[in-house]
């Protein structure tokens, strides 16, 4: 009997294939971009936790409207390895936390990020920001590490607490720290033509950072602020006090201001009230008006200063015939125009070759806490004892 025999032919399984993702889809799991997207309004809307945006080397661009990825109320969300531009808010994190952007540029956008809505601990890692503001409001926790920001503000808003950065570059930026931005950290960062301002907002700490054409600015009722072991170099005035009513507890430290115009100037009080000014251990080299410019018309402030154990060398040498408020030159190493009886201490500093005095005091203004010294300044020292 003849026997048959069925051949069976190859199985085949079939293979889901990711759809590729689109302007205006909800994103709930990992993705990973194939192409570039061009997209009107949003593009994207993460709606789940710990969930890992890979744009893979592509770009989201917008059309100046919306949010490249926005990020609605959710833990863990990291979004990496591409570029965003032209949206009003490049990466927008609402009520969100534990967020990070990895090796992301954001350009030509509104807002590059956005945080709102108490978002907290956002990282942003070995980015680029450019042309664009970064706008942390009401949100704690920013770290930001190995990230550039070129022509692209960082502005630390209402209660932002705690943010910590650092290894980073700022060129033709800001940092802004406002109403209660306070417990910050800044760190070994380079400031290209760029600065930090500070207002309302306390305990911050900078610390070993190079600003060329660079500045610290205290410009009202902020407590607590340590400026050490930073390099100024080539800028106007490197760390400015403007009118810090209330401030207190300023600490600089263990710097070096170098070819400013200014080292440290604490001039414009405007009846301030700061109280606990340090300014001690630092090095002035070839300022053009003054390495340290203290002054105050009222009595009100300074409260309490202490100018101790500075070196200050050729500073005053192109002073532009700046004048105090009493017509004096001011040219000097350090130069002091305050109400006879002020509290300030000026003590232990060295001075060499300072245009014309290592220290200008009024006489009868200032306690003289001794061990000043100087050599080479024509005028010598005025208001204190130097040898």
């Amino acid at each position: 009997m003849a026997t048959a025999f069925l051949v069976a032919g190859p199985v085949t399984t079939a293979v889901a294939v990711p759809s590729p993702v689109r302007c205006g889809d909800t994103v709930t799991s990992d993705i990973t971009l194939s192409a570039n997207l061009r997209c009107t309004g949003t593009a994207l809307v993460v709606k789940a936790g710990g969930v890992v945006l890979d744009l893979n080397g592509h770009s989201i661009t917008g059309s100046g409207t919306g949010a490249g990825v926005y990020v609605a109320g959710q833990a863990g969300v990291r979004v990496r390895n591409g570029r965003i531009s032209n949206f009003d808010r490049g990466a927008f994190f609402a009520g969100s936390i534990n967020g990070e952007l990895v090796d992301v540029t954001a350009t030509d956008n509104v807002h590059n990020v956005q945080t709102v809505e108490s978002s907290t601990n956002l990282k942003l890692t070995d980015c680029t920001m450019r042309r664009g503001v970064v706008d942390i409001n009401t949100s704690s926790g920013l770290t930001v590490t190995g990230t550039t920001f070129n022509q692209a503000g960082l502005e630390l808003k209402s209660s932002s607490r705690s943010p910590v950065i650092s290894g980073s570059t700022f060129i033709d930026s800001s940092i802004t720290y406002s109403t209660n931005a306070n417990n910050g950290s800044l760190t070994g960062s380079k400031f290209v033509r760029s600065g930090i301002s500070l207002r309302e907002a306390d305990y911050l700490t900078v610390s070993g950072n190079v600003f060329n054409q660079g500045y610290v600015k205290l410009l009202n009722a902020s407590r607590n602020t340590t400026i050490v072991d930073n390099r100024f170099s080539n800028g106007d005035r490197a760390v400015f006090v403007q009118q810090p009513s209330s401030s207190v507890n300023l600490r600089i430290t263990g710097n070096r201001f170098t070819g400013n115009r200014i080292g440290v100037d604490a001039s414009d009080t405007v009846a301030g009230l700061e109280d606990g000014i340090t300014i001690s251990e630092n090095t002035f080299v070839d300022n053009a008006v003054a390495g340290i410019l203290l002054e105050s018309s009222s009595y009100y402030g300074p409260y309490w200063v202490r100018i101790a154990g500075n070196t200050l060398r050729s500073n005053g040498k192109a002073s532009g015939g700046r004048v105090d408020s009493a017509g004096r030159p001011i040219d000097d190493g350090i130069h002091v125009n305050v109400p006879v009886g002020a509290p300030v201490e000026i003590t232990g500093n060295i001075t060499r070759g300072n245009a014309d005095h290592g220290i200008e005091a009024v006489p009868g203004s200032v306690v003289d806490g001794g061990g000043n010294t100087s050599s080479g300044d024509p005028s010598g020292c005025l208001g204190v004892t130097c040898t």
